[in-house]
């Protein structure tokens, strides 16, 4: 009698945990996709935003050649989206958009014009803040992958997780491939 006691206690503490497991996975999915979901919402505000801002600047006096980095970043971070390329290919295109972004903002401290511009002024605070909350959107959605592909490597949850053919999600960053003879040391010299 104690021995089917101890085996039906420990049933049920396995299901538990198995059950236990099964609710983080689906919460982790769930808020992996909608975290996704917001690095797309602000990434298309910031094209949107992007439009008055290159407007305005394009009269201005301002550095043409940063302009047409803004221009073609904007335009290689569209093109990789709408092709699909993966979050790897992504990543690095909306990161030469920002670097294009904050350089154009970094030039624009230096003319006057664009100081006293409101249409200018209007659209880069806008473009400040969306850089900020694209920063936030990304990190959030990298944790929740991060979580999600632990649970699915981790033992013993690593069999709940295949019995429910998690995958795991790809990070949002860039990955830079180094050479044989490349290494971290031998780049920052």
């Amino acid at each position: 009698m104690t021995v089917f006691v101890i085996v039906a206690i420990l049933v049920v503490l396995v299901l538990a945990y198995v059950a236990s497991v099964e609710r983080r996975i689906r919460r982790y999915r769930s808020n992996t996709a909608a975290s996704r979901q917001l690095v797309t919402v602000e990434l298309d505000r910031r094209y949107v935003q992007l439009e008055p801002l290159i407007a305005s600047i394009e009269s201005s006096g301002m550095d043409q050649d940063a302009v047409r980095q803004l221009v073609g970043a904007r335009s290689w971070s569209k093109a990789v989206r709408e092709r699909g390329l993966g979050l790897t290919s992504q990543a690095a295109a909306e990161n030469a958009l920002s670097v294009a972004v904050h350089a154009v903002l970094a030039e624009s401290d230096r003319h006057p014009k664009l100081k006293s511009n409101w249409a200018f002024q209007g659209p880069a605070g806008d473009l400040e803040t969306t850089e900020k909350r694209i920063a936030g959107a990304v990190r959030v959605y990298n944790d929740n992958a991060y979580r999600l592909s632990l649970l699915r490597t981790s033992f013993p949850s690593k069999y709940v997780a295949k019995a429910l053919k998690v995958t795991t999600p790809e990070p949002f960053v860039e990955h830079v491939d180094l050479a044989d003879d490349e290494t971290p040391e031998n780049i920052a010299a």
